[in-house]
């Protein structure tokens, strides 16, 4: 039976901080080596996933070129392990100084949903990495026999990025659709290579730029009803506990306070538009102040300052010195 408690309530006893986990896009040839280096915690958590996986996460993410990474079956596991290591080395170092970090909210852009679900206590690590090789599966197989894109659209409204999808869409077969709503004038949209293209092309007769990201995959888009119900099938499998603080979700911008409520986010993540910019407003709302990036890159910390200017936000990734990972931390954050 499901825990349908709710986390705990009382945000006197957390930080007015958000985690949160960055997804596919963030990653880079050599994410984690250095955290790997320093951190035992990060170097055990290698050794855990690629137990777990039966991949040598520390080859895939260390001596991998871009091409290799931006398969999906790779990059997922890839991303989850390397955010889940800057986690527990962040976690290490600050035991180590005598501090902690007790987050208000956790966060995830996409696939760092999974990260964060991990970092708050609803799922496991072992069972977010088998669910994310069926997420990578699924997604694979689609591309094989359907070829599909992502690309970042900047410069233009939303209204004005739904009517380009809206004129690149053929029919269900020759579709493309918004998928991430980032910022107010920075959009993903993601289907058919061709539409995708045609939908490119819109956008800079708008004067807009179009950019297509460097993955072989699609996601958060109708195009995947029926791999988003397989999906489904293989989370309901698996089990969830009440995370220890709130996840804001992707889909709907509320807080996840439920095992129930999270399983119920990845159920239908595949189909669902990812609201980022929402999700920051959500957690300006609620009291954060300080949003602290663990993940490779740092494209949600740039992305945040640019949404909105009531937040500070850093990237663990940033840290180039010891102690590793946390000498980029806001003193108001690591005491």
């Amino acid at each position: 039976m499901s825990d349908t408690r709710t986390a705990i309530d009382d945000v006197s006893e957390t930080d007015r901080i958000a985690l949160v986990f960055p997804g596919q896009g963030s990653q880079s040839p050599g994410m984690g080596h250095l955290v790997y280096q320093h951190s035992e915690a990060a170097r055990l958590t290698y050794a855990e996933a690629s137990d777990v996986t039966q991949i040598d996460l520390t080859k895939l993410c260390f001596e991998s070129d871009a091409e290799t990474l931006s398969e999906s079956r790779a990059t997922q596991p890839a991303m989850l392990t390397t955010s889940v290591a800057i986690l527990r080395a962040m976690r290490e170092k600050l035991t180590e100084v005598g501090d902690r970090v007790r987050p208000r909210l956790f966060g995830g852009h996409s696939l760092g949903l999974f990260s964060a679900a991990v970092a708050c206590e609803a799922i496991s690590f072992r069972d977010a990495l088998l669910v994310i090789l069926e997420r990578a599966r699924l997604m694979g197989e689609f591309y094989e026999r359907r070829p599909v894109g992502m690309a970042s659209i900047l410069a233009l409204s939303l209204e004005q990025v739904e009517e380009v999808c809206a004129d690149a869409t053929v029919s269900e077969d020759d579709r493309v659709d918004v998928a991430n709503h980032n910022q107010a004038t920075q959009f993903v949209i993601s289907g058919d290579l061709g539409a995708l293209e045609r939908a490119m092309e819109r956008a800079r007769e708008l004067h807009g730029r179009a950019i297509q990201l460097k993955l072989k995959v699609s996601s958060h888009t109708p195009l995947h009803r029926e791999q988003s119900e397989e999906f489904a099938q293989i989370v309901r499998g698996i089990p969830f506990s009440v995370p220890v603080r709130p996840i804001v979700s992707n889909s709907t911008s509320k807080l996840l306070t439920t095992a129930d409520e999270v399983r119920h986010e990845f159920e239908v993540q595949l189909r669902s538009p990812v609201y980022w910019a929402e999700n920051v407003q959500t957690m300006v709302r609620e009291g954060v102040d300080t949003m602290v990036e663990v993940g490779p890159g740092h494209v949600l910390s740039r992305m945040v300052k640019r949404i909105s200017d009531q937040l500070t936000a850093v990237s663990l990734d940033d840290a180039r010195e010891e102690p590793i990972p946390i000498s980029v931390l806001p003193q108001t954050v690591a005491r």
